[in-house]
């Protein structure tokens, strides 16, 4: 019974995690998002999962992360946590 409850309360802090794939929006804009379902992640963790996702993605065009703008969702272990991030992708400065 004991090992039962303990490994209930660990499943409990362990959510599932998933990062869409960055969309343009026009105008040199970009959008990504992440969501975590259940668990006691942070709100640092579910943005950086998107972020680091856009700043992946600028990188591949030889650009960095800027403009970034984050808007979440939902509340920490009662509903998924949502992470929208819109950013734009610019040439690093020398």
């Amino acid at each position: 019974m004991i090992r039962a409850v303990g490994i209930a309360a660990v499943l409990s802090m362990v959510g599932c995690a998933s990062t869409s794939e960055v969309t343009p929006m026009g105008d040199g804009k970009y959008t990504v998002g992440s969501k975590v379902h259940g668990g006691l992640t942070s709100w640092n963790e579910v943005k950086a999962m998107a972020i680091n996702k856009g700043s992946s993605y600028c990188k591949t065009q030889g650009k960095e992360i800027s403009d970034v703008k984050v808007e979440t969702h939902g509340v920490r272990s009662l509903t998924p946590q949502e992470a929208e991030v819109t950013f734009t992708c610019v040439r690093p400065a020398h």
